[in-house]
Protein backbone atom coordinates (compact mmCIF):
# COMPACT_ATOMS: atom_id res chain seq x y z
CA UNK A 1 0.00 0.00 0.00
CA UNK A 2 1.36 3.45 -0.91
CA UNK A 3 1.87 6.18 1.67
CA UNK A 4 -0.96 8.15 0.09
CA UNK A 5 -3.32 5.19 0.40
CA UNK A 6 -2.30 4.63 4.03
CA UNK A 7 -2.97 8.28 4.86
CA UNK A 8 -6.37 8.10 3.17
CA UNK A 9 -7.29 4.93 5.06
CA UNK A 10 -6.20 6.47 8.37
CA UNK A 11 -8.30 9.58 7.71
CA UNK A 12 -11.31 7.46 6.75
CA UNK A 13 -11.01 5.31 9.86
CA UNK A 14 -10.72 8.34 12.17
CA UNK A 15 -13.73 10.01 10.58
CA UNK A 16 -15.77 6.82 11.01
CA UNK A 17 -14.69 6.51 14.64
CA UNK A 18 -15.67 10.09 15.44
CA UNK A 19 -19.12 9.61 13.87
CA UNK A 20 -19.70 6.41 15.86
CA UNK A 21 -18.59 8.16 19.07
CA UNK A 22 -21.04 11.02 18.58
CA UNK A 23 -23.88 8.63 17.79
CA UNK A 24 -23.10 6.55 20.87
CA UNK A 25 -23.20 9.60 23.11
CA UNK A 26 -26.33 11.10 21.59
CA UNK A 27 -28.19 7.81 21.85
CA UNK A 28 -27.05 7.41 25.46
CA UNK A 29 -25.54 3.97 24.82
CA UNK A 30 -22.19 4.84 26.40
CA UNK A 31 -19.17 7.14 26.34
CA UNK A 32 -18.07 5.97 22.91
CA UNK A 33 -14.85 4.62 24.39
CA UNK A 34 -14.58 1.13 22.88
CA UNK A 35 -16.81 0.45 19.89
CA UNK A 36 -15.45 3.40 17.84
CA UNK A 37 -11.98 1.94 18.31
CA UNK A 38 -13.14 -1.40 16.95
CA UNK A 39 -14.55 0.37 13.91
CA UNK A 40 -11.26 2.20 13.34
CA UNK A 41 -9.21 -0.98 13.70
CA UNK A 42 -11.47 -2.79 11.25
CA UNK A 43 -10.85 -0.14 8.62
CA UNK A 44 -7.15 0.46 9.41
CA UNK A 45 -5.48 -2.06 11.77
CA UNK A 46 -2.29 0.02 12.10
CA UNK A 47 -4.14 3.19 13.13
CA UNK A 48 -3.08 3.27 16.83
CA UNK A 49 0.66 2.98 16.15
CA UNK A 50 0.47 5.56 13.37
CA UNK A 51 -1.28 8.10 15.59
CA UNK A 52 0.91 7.32 18.63
CA UNK A 53 4.11 7.70 16.59
CA UNK A 54 3.21 11.36 16.12
CA UNK A 55 3.24 12.08 19.86
CA UNK A 56 6.47 13.99 20.50
CA UNK A 57 6.66 12.84 24.12
CA UNK A 58 6.01 9.16 23.41
CA UNK A 59 3.63 7.00 25.46
CA UNK A 60 3.18 6.02 29.11
CA UNK A 61 1.32 2.81 30.02
CA UNK A 62 -0.28 2.02 33.40
CA UNK A 63 -1.25 -1.61 34.04
CA UNK A 64 -2.12 -3.95 36.90
CA UNK A 65 -5.18 -5.43 38.56
CA UNK A 66 -6.35 -2.50 40.70
CA UNK A 67 -5.65 1.22 40.57
CA UNK A 68 -5.05 1.73 36.84
CA UNK A 69 -7.75 4.36 36.36
CA UNK A 70 -6.96 6.31 39.52
CA UNK A 71 -3.19 6.22 38.96
CA UNK A 72 -3.45 7.34 35.34
CA UNK A 73 -5.96 10.10 36.17
CA UNK A 74 -3.72 11.39 38.95
CA UNK A 75 -0.71 11.31 36.64
CA UNK A 76 -2.68 13.09 33.90
CA UNK A 77 -3.40 15.96 36.29
CA UNK A 78 0.27 16.19 37.26
CA UNK A 79 1.26 16.18 33.58
CA UNK A 80 -1.11 19.03 32.79
CA UNK A 81 0.18 21.03 35.75
CA UNK A 82 3.71 20.46 34.43
CA UNK A 83 2.84 21.87 31.01
CA UNK A 84 2.25 18.57 29.19
CA UNK A 85 -0.81 17.84 27.07
CA UNK A 86 -1.64 14.15 27.59
CA UNK A 87 -3.80 12.09 25.24
CA UNK A 88 -5.53 9.87 27.76
CA UNK A 89 -8.16 7.09 27.85
CA UNK A 90 -9.50 8.59 31.07
CA UNK A 91 -12.84 6.75 31.02
CA UNK A 92 -10.96 3.50 31.61
CA UNK A 93 -11.46 1.72 28.26
CA UNK A 94 -8.16 -0.14 28.51
CA UNK A 95 -8.16 -2.59 25.60
CA UNK A 96 -6.48 -1.67 22.30
CA UNK A 97 -9.90 -0.59 20.99
CA UNK A 98 -10.30 1.92 23.82
CA UNK A 99 -6.77 3.25 23.35
CA UNK A 100 -7.41 3.60 19.62
CA UNK A 101 -10.65 5.50 20.26
CA UNK A 102 -8.89 7.86 22.69
CA UNK A 103 -6.15 8.58 20.15
CA UNK A 104 -8.69 9.23 17.41
CA UNK A 105 -10.78 11.59 19.55
CA UNK A 106 -7.64 13.59 20.35
CA UNK A 107 -6.48 13.74 16.71
CA UNK A 108 -7.41 15.80 13.69
CA UNK A 109 -8.71 14.24 10.50
CA UNK A 110 -5.20 13.36 9.37
CA UNK A 111 -4.30 11.52 12.57
CA UNK A 112 -2.20 14.27 14.12
CA UNK A 113 -2.79 14.30 17.93
CA UNK A 114 -3.56 17.57 19.63
CA UNK A 115 -1.57 16.39 22.66
CA UNK A 116 2.15 15.80 23.03
CA UNK A 117 2.30 12.59 25.15
CA UNK A 118 0.15 9.47 25.39
CA UNK A 119 -1.06 8.20 28.76
CA UNK A 120 -2.99 4.96 28.60
CA UNK A 121 -4.22 2.55 31.24
CA UNK A 122 -3.86 -0.95 29.84
CA UNK A 123 -5.61 -4.22 30.65
CA UNK A 124 -3.14 -6.64 32.21
CA UNK A 125 -3.60 -9.36 29.60
CA UNK A 126 -3.39 -6.79 26.78
CA UNK A 127 -0.10 -5.25 27.95
CA UNK A 128 2.22 -7.35 25.71
CA UNK A 129 0.33 -6.40 22.55
CA UNK A 130 0.15 -2.71 23.50
CA UNK A 131 3.89 -2.61 24.27
CA UNK A 132 4.64 -4.04 20.85
CA UNK A 133 2.39 -1.54 19.11
CA UNK A 134 3.05 1.69 21.01
CA UNK A 135 6.71 1.28 22.15
CA UNK A 136 6.19 3.17 25.46
CA UNK A 137 8.84 5.26 27.20
CA UNK A 138 7.46 4.45 30.67
CA UNK A 139 5.48 1.48 32.03
CA UNK A 140 3.92 1.55 35.52
CA UNK A 141 2.61 -1.69 37.07
CA UNK A 142 0.43 -1.22 40.14
CA UNK A 143 -0.30 -4.69 41.57
CA UNK A 144 -1.45 -8.21 40.72
CA UNK A 145 -4.41 -9.82 42.48
CA UNK A 146 -6.69 -12.73 41.73
CA UNK A 147 -9.34 -11.17 39.52
CA UNK A 148 -11.50 -12.69 36.78
CA UNK A 149 -9.78 -16.08 36.98
CA UNK A 150 -11.93 -17.37 34.14
CA UNK A 151 -10.37 -14.75 31.87
CA UNK A 152 -6.86 -14.08 33.17
CA UNK A 153 -5.95 -17.41 34.75
CA UNK A 154 -3.83 -17.67 37.89
CA UNK A 155 -1.39 -14.94 38.85
CA UNK A 156 1.74 -16.82 37.80
CA UNK A 157 0.39 -17.18 34.28
CA UNK A 158 -0.43 -13.47 34.15
CA UNK A 159 2.95 -12.48 35.59
CA UNK A 160 4.73 -14.44 32.85
CA UNK A 161 2.82 -12.46 30.22
CA UNK A 162 3.76 -9.19 31.90
CA UNK A 163 7.39 -10.31 32.15
CA UNK A 164 7.35 -10.95 28.41
CA UNK A 165 5.94 -7.46 27.82
CA UNK A 166 8.69 -5.82 29.88
CA UNK A 167 11.41 -7.82 28.13
CA UNK A 168 10.11 -6.43 24.82
CA UNK A 169 10.68 -2.79 25.81
CA UNK A 170 13.30 -0.56 24.19
CA UNK A 171 16.57 0.09 26.04
CA UNK A 172 15.56 3.73 26.63
CA UNK A 173 12.32 2.72 28.36
CA UNK A 174 11.76 3.04 32.11
CA UNK A 175 9.67 0.78 34.35
CA UNK A 176 8.09 1.66 37.71
CA UNK A 177 7.02 -1.29 39.89
CA UNK A 178 5.20 -1.65 43.21
CA UNK A 179 7.87 -2.92 45.64
CA UNK A 180 5.24 -3.87 48.24
CA UNK A 181 3.78 -6.50 45.89
CA UNK A 182 6.23 -9.41 45.86
CA UNK A 183 4.93 -10.67 42.51
CA UNK A 184 5.13 -7.28 40.79
CA UNK A 185 8.55 -6.59 42.30
CA UNK A 186 9.85 -9.83 40.79
CA UNK A 187 8.99 -8.69 37.26
CA UNK A 188 11.39 -7.27 34.72
CA UNK A 189 14.47 -9.45 35.15
CA UNK A 190 15.02 -9.48 31.39
CA UNK A 191 13.87 -5.91 30.86
CA UNK A 192 16.47 -3.95 28.87
CA UNK A 193 15.38 -0.64 30.43
CA UNK A 194 15.88 0.89 33.88
CA UNK A 195 13.61 -0.26 36.74
CA UNK A 196 12.45 1.85 39.68
CA UNK A 197 10.25 0.95 42.68
CA UNK A 198 7.67 2.63 44.88
CA UNK A 199 6.25 1.55 48.23
CA UNK A 200 5.05 2.42 51.72
CA UNK A 201 7.81 2.73 54.32
CA UNK A 202 5.63 3.89 57.22
CA UNK A 203 4.66 0.81 59.24
CA UNK A 204 2.19 2.68 61.44
CA UNK A 205 -0.59 1.73 59.00
CA UNK A 206 0.30 -1.98 58.89
CA UNK A 207 -2.22 -4.66 59.90
CA UNK A 208 -1.72 -7.30 62.58
CA UNK A 209 -1.10 -10.06 60.04
CA UNK A 210 -1.94 -11.49 56.62
CA UNK A 211 -5.62 -11.94 55.81
CA UNK A 212 -6.73 -15.28 54.46
CA UNK A 213 -7.51 -13.65 51.09
CA UNK A 214 -3.89 -12.53 50.57
CA UNK A 215 -2.68 -13.78 47.20
CA UNK A 216 1.11 -13.85 46.72
CA UNK A 217 2.27 -15.37 49.99
CA UNK A 218 5.10 -17.44 48.52
CA UNK A 219 8.47 -16.58 47.04
CA UNK A 220 8.47 -16.60 43.25
CA UNK A 221 12.11 -17.75 43.27
CA UNK A 222 11.94 -20.86 45.46
CA UNK A 223 8.30 -21.27 46.54
CA UNK A 224 8.94 -20.82 50.27
CA UNK A 225 6.37 -18.94 52.40
CA UNK A 226 7.35 -15.29 52.72
CA UNK A 227 8.04 -13.66 56.07
CA UNK A 228 6.32 -10.28 56.50
CA UNK A 229 7.91 -7.62 58.67
CA UNK A 230 4.87 -5.45 57.93
CA UNK A 231 1.63 -6.19 56.05
CA UNK A 232 -0.40 -3.25 54.76
CA UNK A 233 -3.30 -5.05 53.05
CA UNK A 234 -3.73 -8.18 50.95
CA UNK A 235 -0.22 -9.42 50.24
CA UNK A 236 1.25 -5.89 50.21
CA UNK A 237 4.04 -5.19 52.67
CA UNK A 238 7.66 -5.55 53.68
CA UNK A 239 8.67 -9.15 53.06
CA UNK A 240 11.63 -11.48 52.73
CA UNK A 241 12.13 -15.13 51.88
CA UNK A 242 13.75 -17.34 54.55
CA UNK A 243 14.43 -19.96 51.87
CA UNK A 244 16.53 -18.15 49.28
CA UNK A 245 17.03 -14.69 50.79
CA UNK A 246 14.99 -12.79 48.21
CA UNK A 247 13.44 -9.64 49.68
CA UNK A 248 11.55 -6.46 48.95
CA UNK A 249 13.71 -4.19 46.78
CA UNK A 250 14.90 -0.78 47.93
CA UNK A 251 12.25 1.86 47.29
CA UNK A 252 12.89 4.94 45.15
CA UNK A 253 9.52 6.64 45.75
CA UNK A 254 8.30 6.15 49.32
CA UNK A 255 5.41 7.10 51.58
CA UNK A 256 7.32 7.96 54.74
CA UNK A 257 4.22 8.93 56.71
CA UNK A 258 0.53 8.17 56.21
CA UNK A 259 -2.50 9.37 58.15
CA UNK A 260 -5.82 7.81 57.12
CA UNK A 261 -9.11 9.71 57.41
CA UNK A 262 -11.59 7.03 56.31
CA UNK A 263 -13.56 7.89 53.18
CA UNK A 264 -12.33 11.52 53.38
CA UNK A 265 -8.84 10.56 52.22
CA UNK A 266 -5.27 10.48 53.53
CA UNK A 267 -2.36 12.75 54.33
CA UNK A 268 0.86 11.39 52.85
CA UNK A 269 4.52 12.40 53.05
CA UNK A 270 6.39 11.41 49.88
CA UNK A 271 10.14 11.01 49.52
CA UNK A 272 11.79 10.71 46.11
CA UNK A 273 15.35 10.96 44.76
CA UNK A 274 14.71 14.56 43.66
CA UNK A 275 12.33 16.04 46.22
CA UNK A 276 10.11 15.53 49.26
CA UNK A 277 6.56 16.75 49.70
CA UNK A 278 3.41 16.28 51.74
CA UNK A 279 -0.05 16.14 50.16
CA UNK A 280 -3.63 15.41 51.13
CA UNK A 281 -5.38 13.10 48.69
CA UNK A 282 -9.16 13.02 48.87
CA UNK A 283 -9.43 9.32 48.08
CA UNK A 284 -10.23 6.59 50.60
CA UNK A 285 -8.02 3.74 51.73
CA UNK A 286 -4.39 2.73 51.88
CA UNK A 287 -4.60 1.30 48.36
CA UNK A 288 -4.97 4.87 47.06
CA UNK A 289 -1.70 5.77 48.77
CA UNK A 290 -0.11 3.23 46.43
CA UNK A 291 -1.88 4.87 43.47
CA UNK A 292 -0.59 8.25 44.58
CA UNK A 293 2.98 6.95 44.84
CA UNK A 294 2.77 5.35 41.40
CA UNK A 295 1.57 8.63 39.87
CA UNK A 296 4.09 10.78 41.74
CA UNK A 297 6.93 8.42 40.82
CA UNK A 298 5.84 8.40 37.20
CA UNK A 299 5.68 12.21 37.21
CA UNK A 300 9.25 12.54 38.44
CA UNK A 301 10.50 9.98 35.93
CA UNK A 302 8.91 12.18 33.25
CA UNK A 303 10.86 15.17 34.58
CA UNK A 304 8.09 16.91 36.54
CA UNK A 305 8.83 18.77 39.78
CA UNK A 306 7.12 18.52 43.16
CA UNK A 307 4.98 21.61 42.49
CA UNK A 308 3.37 19.90 39.50
CA UNK A 309 2.70 16.83 41.65
CA UNK A 310 1.18 18.89 44.46
CA UNK A 311 -1.05 20.91 42.11
CA UNK A 312 -2.08 17.74 40.30
CA UNK A 313 -3.23 16.16 43.56
CA UNK A 314 -4.96 19.35 44.74
CA UNK A 315 -6.90 19.61 41.50
CA UNK A 316 -7.73 15.93 41.22
CA UNK A 317 -11.29 15.04 40.29
CA UNK A 318 -12.31 11.56 41.42
CA UNK A 319 -12.51 9.03 38.59
CA UNK A 320 -16.00 7.60 38.15
CA UNK A 321 -16.82 4.90 40.67
CA UNK A 322 -13.56 5.31 42.57
CA UNK A 323 -14.80 7.11 45.65
CA UNK A 324 -17.22 9.52 43.96
CA UNK A 325 -19.64 11.46 46.12
CA UNK A 326 -22.86 12.16 44.23
CA UNK A 327 -25.64 14.28 45.81
CA UNK A 328 -29.05 12.78 45.10
CA UNK A 329 -32.44 13.19 46.76
CA UNK A 330 -31.00 15.05 49.74
CA UNK A 331 -28.57 12.19 50.41
CA UNK A 332 -25.02 11.51 49.26
CA UNK A 333 -24.21 8.40 47.25
CA UNK A 334 -20.64 7.26 47.87
CA UNK A 335 -19.75 5.08 44.90
CA UNK A 336 -16.74 2.80 45.17
CA UNK A 337 -15.64 0.01 42.84
CA UNK A 338 -15.26 -3.31 44.72
CA UNK A 339 -14.32 -6.07 42.29
CA UNK A 340 -12.09 -8.66 43.99
CA UNK A 341 -11.32 -9.93 47.52
CA UNK A 342 -8.38 -7.67 48.31
CA UNK A 343 -10.05 -4.54 46.94
CA UNK A 344 -13.32 -5.28 48.72
CA UNK A 345 -11.52 -5.94 52.00
CA UNK A 346 -9.81 -2.54 51.76
CA UNK A 347 -13.16 -0.87 51.13
CA UNK A 348 -14.55 -2.56 54.25
CA UNK A 349 -11.48 -1.48 56.21
CA UNK A 350 -12.16 2.10 55.13
CA UNK A 351 -15.84 1.87 56.08
CA UNK A 352 -14.85 0.87 59.61
CA UNK A 353 -13.72 4.48 60.03
CA UNK A 354 -17.25 5.65 59.16
CA UNK A 355 -18.78 4.04 62.25
CA UNK A 356 -21.82 1.78 62.39
CA UNK A 357 -25.47 1.96 61.31
CA UNK A 358 -24.46 2.42 57.65
CA UNK A 359 -26.83 2.38 54.67
CA UNK A 360 -25.38 0.09 51.98
CA UNK A 361 -26.18 -0.70 48.37
CA UNK A 362 -24.25 -3.73 47.06
CA UNK A 363 -24.31 -4.59 43.34
CA UNK A 364 -22.77 -7.85 42.11
CA UNK A 365 -22.65 -8.64 38.38
CA UNK A 366 -21.22 -11.67 36.58
CA UNK A 367 -20.80 -10.36 33.07
CA UNK A 368 -17.69 -11.05 30.99
CA UNK A 369 -15.93 -7.89 32.19
CA UNK A 370 -16.61 -8.84 35.83
CA UNK A 371 -15.74 -12.53 35.54
CA UNK A 372 -18.46 -15.17 35.37
CA UNK A 373 -17.34 -16.88 38.58
CA UNK A 374 -18.52 -14.97 41.65
CA UNK A 375 -17.30 -17.48 44.23
CA UNK A 376 -14.65 -14.91 45.17
CA UNK A 377 -17.20 -13.17 47.40
CA UNK A 378 -16.67 -15.96 49.95
CA UNK A 379 -13.06 -14.78 50.33
CA UNK A 380 -14.18 -11.25 51.25
CA UNK A 381 -14.32 -10.47 54.97
CA UNK A 382 -18.01 -9.56 54.99
CA UNK A 383 -18.07 -10.61 58.64
CA UNK A 384 -16.43 -7.22 59.28
CA UNK A 385 -19.02 -5.39 57.17
CA UNK A 386 -22.13 -7.00 58.71
CA UNK A 387 -21.82 -5.24 62.13
CA UNK A 388 -21.47 -1.88 60.35
CA UNK A 389 -24.68 -2.14 58.32
CA UNK A 390 -28.11 -0.89 59.38
CA UNK A 391 -29.46 -2.36 56.15
CA UNK A 392 -28.19 -3.60 52.81
CA UNK A 393 -29.95 -3.52 49.44
CA UNK A 394 -28.58 -6.24 47.15
CA UNK A 395 -28.81 -5.83 43.39
CA UNK A 396 -27.14 -6.84 40.15
CA UNK A 397 -27.27 -10.01 38.08
CA UNK A 398 -26.16 -11.97 41.16
CA UNK A 399 -28.10 -10.02 43.77
CA UNK A 400 -29.20 -13.15 45.62
CA UNK A 401 -25.61 -14.36 45.93
CA UNK A 402 -24.46 -11.20 47.68
CA UNK A 403 -27.57 -11.29 49.89
CA UNK A 404 -26.84 -14.89 50.88
CA UNK A 405 -23.20 -14.04 51.59
CA UNK A 406 -24.24 -11.19 53.89
CA UNK A 407 -26.71 -13.47 55.69
CA UNK A 408 -23.92 -15.96 56.41
CA UNK A 409 -21.69 -13.05 57.46
CA UNK A 410 -24.15 -12.35 60.26
CA UNK A 411 -26.38 -9.57 58.94
CA UNK A 412 -29.98 -10.07 60.07
CA UNK A 413 -32.03 -11.27 57.04
CA UNK A 414 -34.67 -8.68 57.89
CA UNK A 415 -32.05 -6.00 57.16
CA UNK A 416 -31.36 -7.39 53.67
CA UNK A 417 -33.50 -6.48 50.68
CA UNK A 418 -33.04 -7.99 47.21
CA UNK A 419 -33.95 -5.77 44.24
CA UNK A 420 -32.70 -7.06 40.88
CA UNK A 421 -33.87 -3.88 39.13
CA UNK A 422 -31.10 -1.31 39.62
CA UNK A 423 -33.34 1.75 39.63
CA UNK A 424 -35.62 0.19 42.24
CA UNK A 425 -32.61 -0.89 44.28
CA UNK A 426 -31.19 2.64 44.24
CA UNK A 427 -34.57 4.08 45.23
CA UNK A 428 -34.88 1.60 48.10
CA UNK A 429 -31.38 2.34 49.37
CA UNK A 430 -31.99 6.10 49.29
CA UNK A 431 -35.45 5.79 50.86
CA UNK A 432 -34.02 3.97 53.86
CA UNK A 433 -31.49 6.73 54.55
CA UNK A 434 -32.08 9.90 56.50
CA UNK A 435 -31.73 13.36 54.93
CA UNK A 436 -28.05 14.26 54.40
CA UNK A 437 -27.00 10.69 55.22
CA UNK A 438 -24.50 8.85 53.02
CA UNK A 439 -25.47 5.67 51.18
CA UNK A 440 -22.42 3.53 50.42
CA UNK A 441 -22.64 1.86 47.00
CA UNK A 442 -20.23 -1.08 46.67
CA UNK A 443 -20.27 -2.20 43.06
CA UNK A 444 -18.43 -4.57 40.73
CA UNK A 445 -17.09 -3.27 37.43
CA UNK A 446 -20.10 -3.45 35.09
CA UNK A 447 -22.43 -2.66 37.99
CA UNK A 448 -20.45 0.57 38.48
CA UNK A 449 -20.99 1.45 34.82
CA UNK A 450 -24.69 0.56 35.07
CA UNK A 451 -25.17 2.71 38.15
CA UNK A 452 -23.29 5.64 36.65
CA UNK A 453 -25.39 5.51 33.47
CA UNK A 454 -28.54 5.42 35.59
CA UNK A 455 -27.37 8.43 37.60
CA UNK A 456 -26.64 10.27 34.35
CA UNK A 457 -30.15 9.56 33.03
CA UNK A 458 -31.58 10.77 36.35
CA UNK A 459 -29.58 14.02 36.03
CA UNK A 460 -27.58 13.35 39.20
CA UNK A 461 -24.20 12.90 37.47
CA UNK A 462 -22.65 14.05 34.18
CA UNK A 463 -21.95 11.64 31.34
CA UNK A 464 -18.54 9.99 31.64
CA UNK A 465 -17.23 11.75 28.53
CA UNK A 466 -18.16 15.17 29.97
CA UNK A 467 -15.94 14.82 33.03
CA UNK A 468 -12.38 15.97 33.53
Amino acid sequence: MTDKAKKARLSTSIAAGKVVTQLSRRLGTGAGSNFPGRVILRIHPEAPEEMASRLDGGCVLVSGTNGKTTTSNLLAGMMREGGMRPVHNRVGANLISGITAALAQASDGRGRPRGDIGLFEVDEATLPAVVRRLRPRLVIITNLYRDQLDRYGELESLSRKMDAALSDLDEEAVVLLNADDSLVASLGRDCPGRIYYYGIEYVGVAEAGLRHAADSKHCRECGSPLDFEANYFGHMGKYSCPGCGASRPAVDFAATYVELYGTAGSRVSISSPAWETEVFIGLPGLYNVHNLLAAAGGAQLLGLDSEAVERGVDGYSTAFGRGERIPIGGRTLFLVLSKNPTGFNEVIRTLREEGENLAILAALNDRIADGRDVSWIWDVDFEELAPLARYLVATGTRARDIALRMKYAGLDPSAIRVETNLREALSAALAGAQKSETVYALTTYTATLDLRRLLTRMGAAPGLWKEG
